[in-house]
């Protein structure tokens, strides 16, 4: 049974849209779900929403909408954009699917009758950016991050979560396990953090509940109560965890959420797996340590000059921007130049330089003088070769220890190092043509000592290529199978697998002609490209629908005998043989009805249960794939649109009707 490896992105903020670091932190996890893939192992790669609290309610509230239709439309920005990126996350979670919600609702139970939770008054600094109370040495922090402008002082009441019963075994965590948190100086700040100056008793029990908002998912026994945010976007691993494959082994996130997974997630899980007789002052049991996240991976900020891109500031870099030059070259720029852990600044500058450098003038021109050679010298049939000089066994050499230091290195999480140890040996290799001067060496086919060296230097280029189709993969993957195609190699080169990868192996096939991998970038032309679309995202958004003109008129009279009621939608599952049929059981209050419903392209049954949805009640039945459907869910969309769901408010009963 091939090894198992779960690895997560944060839950991301629904309260705008994606810009470069969410960008950034998903293409990365995507590498590494890639990257264990053809190390053979079965990944399980998940990115999702969190959508309670109070900036949505609010904004809600703002634009007159239910917090529910605000992250309806803003969610869809992030799936719709990993889609189109073509990134491989195996599920989406929303912390609004019901399943979700149970399973908060279910382990808040557990903690409670452990009595890890009690009821008390909090009052306190309280940080609107971060939806947490915090302590004066966090205000520091936070004003030093710009964002003490965003505190403001709060009394309520709320429920605890005992912390500070964990600290002795968080500090275990921390000190035998000091892979849990990587970078090393990331760890440092969780322990200063938990224990300052090496003083212990710093750690203060954690609000886990609001009653000043509604938007969240509600207390058990107690629903003037909600679940505060972090409680509840945390658990969202868990809920979407897919069978046997807990616990996580990386879950990347930013340095500004490193807290809230270090110190709270960790306890929270302690919480759950701790059994009786365990002694929160004694050792930490080795088996509540299999139960947590084997490494929570911490990546800097992308900073423009030296300030941090947020939507407060203004200085957004957005996917649309990234991904002009296409999804590859965005995706090998932002791990090339991302030294993990540390902040790093972006201009467009460096960004085309980069890939002008790396992939027009680097990889893309070594492949297709390398590609030309062997058609040019020897009708495209990779030679053999069979005679080797000084230089030639340096470059084998390196050739041959490259692969294993780049996989070294992404082992550490060394990811830019990776590439440039890759890329030093692309660079040898322009250095190796023009030292072994292979069209002088053609020039005279007699001349056999010539010939041989010939047959050397071409089969090295193309295997370092062969070689670098297969290691860059998971970063470029569509170049590389441009490459691994210009090589006549079949199949996907995703499919390969790293074990497998025999540098001296013999070409199986002829190459092909040299498909171009990356064109260089004129400067100064993209540059004003890129103004021109940073313009245009300033533009306000003007609705662009395609839809049918109005229906023609029709009388009250005949409106009013369409039937329209609120149903809850109690049971779904897909209809076999189709890709958008669901199969329902709604509670339309008057009765439970069966209906089949277009909707699969756009949910899950998973996400359905529970939903409260308006249907026409009084159509006559019809049947849908031998499934006979008495009534139809109101959706909207346009003609390019997935199907939206009309959601009555939650206070609206089955059986009420729509008028």
């Amino acid at each position: 049974m091939p090894k198992r490896f779960f690895i997560t992105t944060p839950m991301y903020y629904v309260n705008d849209r994606p810009h470069i670091g969410h960008t950034y932190t998903t293409i990365l996890v995507d590498v590494l779900a890639r990257h264990h893939r053809m190390l053979g192992e079965d990944v399980f790669f998940l990115t999702g929403t969190d959508e309670h609290g109070q900036k949505i309610e609010r904004a809600a509230s703002d634009r007159g909408i239910t917090p529910q239709q605000l992250v309806d439309e803003v969610a869809p920005n992030f799936e719709n954009l990993w889609q189109q990126m073509g990134l491989t996350q195996d599920y989406f979670v929303r912390t609004t699917h019901q399943a979700h919600k149970e399973l908060v609702q279910q382990r808040y139970k557990e903690l409670s009758a452990k009595g890890d939770i009690y009821k008390a008054e909090y009052e306190g600094l309280y940080s609107l950016s971060d939806e947490a109370f915090v302590t004066e040495t966090q205000v520091k922090e936070l004003q030093a991050q710009g964002l003490g402008h965003t505190l403001t002082t709060l009394k309520e009441e709320s429920y605890f979560f005992r912390l500070s019963a964990y600290e002795n075994w968080l500090i275990q965590l921390f000190d035998r396990y000091p892979e849990f948190v990587r970078p090393e100086f990331r760890l440092n700040e969780v322990k200063r953090f938990v224990a300052p100056n090496g003083e212990r008793g710093h750690l203060q029990d954690l609000s886990i509940s609001r009653t000043s908002i509604t938007w969240g998912i509600p207390i058990p026994d107690d629903e003037k109560h909600v679940v505060y945010v972090w409680f509840d976007a945390l658990l969202s691993y868990m809920s979407a965890c897919k069978e046997g494959h807990w616990p996580p082994q990386i879950q990347v996130i930013g340095k500004d959420i490193l807290r809230f997974h270090a110190i709270y997630w960790p306890a929270f899980l302690m919480s759950m797996f701790r059994e009786e007789g365990d002694d929160l002052n004694g050792e930490l049991p080795d088996r509540i340590r299999q139960q947590l996240p084997q490494t929570i991976l911490t990546h800097g900020w992308w900073l423009m000059g030296e300030t941090k891109i947020s939507k407060s500031l203004g200085n957004i870099v957005r996917p649309k921007e990234l991904l002009h030059f296409g999804v590859d070259a965005a995706r090998f720029y932002l791990i090339r130049d991302m030294q993990l852990g540390h902040d790093r600044s972006f201009t467009f500058e460096s960004f085309i330089e980069r890939l002008n450098a790396d992939l027009a003038n680097g990889l893309g021109n070594l492949a297709s003088r390398s590609i030309s050679m062997l058609h040019k010298y020897r009708a495209g049939v990779v030679p053999i070769p069979n005679v080797w000089d000084e230089s030639d066994n340096e470059i084998k050499d390196m050739i041959s220890n490259t692969a294993t230091d780049y996989l070294e290195k992404m082992e550490q999480n060394n990811y830019s190092g990776a590439l440039e140890s890759l890329w030093a040996t692309l660079r040898a290799l322009d250095g190796y043509i023009v030292k072994s001067q292979p069209w002088n060496l053609a020039k005279d086919a007699s001349n056999s000592a010539d010939s041989a060296k010939l047959d050397t230097v071409l089969a090295q280029l193309y295997r370092a290529l062969r070689m670098t189709a297969v290691l860059a993969t998971p970063v470029m993957p569509q170049i590389c199978q441009l490459l691994w195609e210009s090589l006549g190699l079949s199949g996907k080169v995703v499919d390969q697998r790293f074990a497998g990868l025999a540098i001296e192996s013999p070409a199986p096939n002829p190459v092909k002609d040299a498909l171009p991998l990356f064109s260089r970038i004129d400067k100064d032309v993209a540059l004003s490209e890129i103004e021109a679309i940073q313009i245009a995202n300033t533009q306000p958004d003007k609705p662009r629908l395609d839809v049918p003109e109005l229906r023609e008129t029709t009388d009250y009279d005949t409106f009013w005998k369409t039937d329209l009621r609120v149903g809850k939608i109690l049971e779904a599952q897909r209809v076999p043989k189709s890709e958008k049929l669901i199969k329902m059981k709604v509670d339309i209050g008057l009765e439970i009805r069966t209906v089949v419903g277009g909707i699969g392209t756009a949910y899950e049954p998973e996400q359905l249960v529970g939903r409260s949805v308006v249907v026409v009640a009084n159509l006559a039945p019809r049947k849908l794939m031998g499934i006979e459907s008495h009534g139809m869910l109101l959706c909207a969309s346009d003609n390019n649109s997935k199907p939206y769901l009309i959601v009555p408010s939650d206070s609206a009963l089955p059986g009420f009707i729509v008028k």
